[in-house]
């Protein structure tokens, strides 16, 4: 009897080819869609695409409409988050809150013994149980935004993609008679953000920020801001201040209504908190114990260590400083190409 699996379908090229490669190892592959947000038209086409994809790969495919879930959780989150003058990250919100945890009950009631997705990472067996590690392809690696996945759920996860790189997928649909997958337009940025303009989407959500001061670090006034939801930490372009050196925010004063701006140089820090945060197994971060910190996507990777304060929080020294650090982004973990847990960041100094 053959295992099977629920495998998370997009109708895009890394989920269609995931499929096509979990059907090569001999998994029968049950496709699932989640509709989250976005436009009629929009849902439309993406249950379109990916029904059609799963009838030529003659699997079964189910479609769950979870937009309700979607909006009175991340949606929810994201303008909370802004609101209280924080940069929100949704993906590392969604990925455990709402993704895996509805692809782990449809995986139940479908009798599916694992769980796959199109992720650009690897499983891997470390001190006999798996861990999420690194995918192959450093540039499309996404460990970064499934650190709050469970330890119990990550035994039941398969990435096919995790040892592949972007144009060997590419290579893979077309062999197999799917080139138009590799010509499909890629989503990026947050996807349910038409055009990825968040202010315009705050703004039509309904959330207000009334207009105050940019000031120094001595609470000098610079200038007047457009209200705090419209700027993120570290931003130069679009602050309208015109002095003999370039600024970037630095920090929002919430009580105040102000903004402080400072130079490049005032923006590294040496230490973060982070609170919420998941980190599996303890002893990956046992006292003086060197790991690499995340705090953004792509092109960084700092050496830190951590100090577990208690069940929620923890301190994380930065044994290089670095720039840019915005409360309410996160913080991922890892020890070489494992991930090892992460966190939202509630400060830094």
């Amino acid at each position: 009897m053959r295992r099977r699996v629920l495998l998370g379908m997009s109708g895009g090229i890394d989920s269609s080819v995931a499929a096509m490669l979990l059907q090569d190892q001999g998994y029968e592959v049950v496709g699932i869609t989640f509709l989250f947000g976005g436009s009629e038209e929009q849902n439309r086409g993406i249950v379109y695409d990916a029904k059609q994809l799963a009838f030529k790969l003659g699997i079964k495919h189910i479609t769950v409409d979870l937009q309700k879930v979607f909006r009175s959780t991340i949606i929810s989150y994201f303008k909370d988050e802004y609101i209280a003058g924080r940069t929100p990250f949704p993906c590392a919100y969604c990925n455990p809150k709402v993704k895996f945890h509805y692809l782990e009950i449809y995986a139940e009631k479908e009798k599916c013994e694992f769980i796959a997705t199109g992720h650009y990472v690897r499983n891997k067996i470390f001190n006999g149980l798996k861990y999420i590690f690194q995918g192959v392809d450093k540039d499309k690696d996404q460990s970064f935004f499934l650190w709050g996945l469970s330890q119990n759920l990550v035994q039941k996860l398969i990435f096919p993609l995790g040892d592949y790189d972007k144009l060997s997928v590419k290579k893979i649909a077309k062999e197999r008679g799917f080139k138009f997958l590799s010509e499909k337009k890629e989503s990026l940025g947050i996807c349910f953000i038409e055009g990825n303009n968040y202010r315009n989407f705050l703004e039509k959500e309904g959330v207000k920020s009334n207009p105050g001061h940019f000031v120094n670090s001595k609470g000098e006034i610079l200038g007047k801001h457009n209200g705090i939801v419209n700027y993120t930490i570290g931003q130069r372009r679009g602050l309208g201040i015109n002095l003999n050196y370039p600024v970037f925010v630095a920090k929002f004063v919430l009580d105040e209504n102000e903004i402080v701006l400072a130079k490049y140089i005032d923006l590294y820090k040496k230490k973060i908190v982070i609170k919420n945060f998941y980190i599996p197994d303890r002893q990956d971060v046992e006292k003086d114990k060197e790991l690499i910190v995340k705090v953004r996507y792509r092109l960084q990777e700092t050496p830190c260590e951590i100090n577990i304060l208690d069940d929620v929080r923890a301190e994380v020294v930065l044994l290089k400083p670095e720039a840019m650090i915005a409360p309410g982004q996160t913080a991922v973990f890892y020890d070489g190409e494992r991930l090892v847990g992460g966190g939202f960041i509630e400060s830094s100094e």
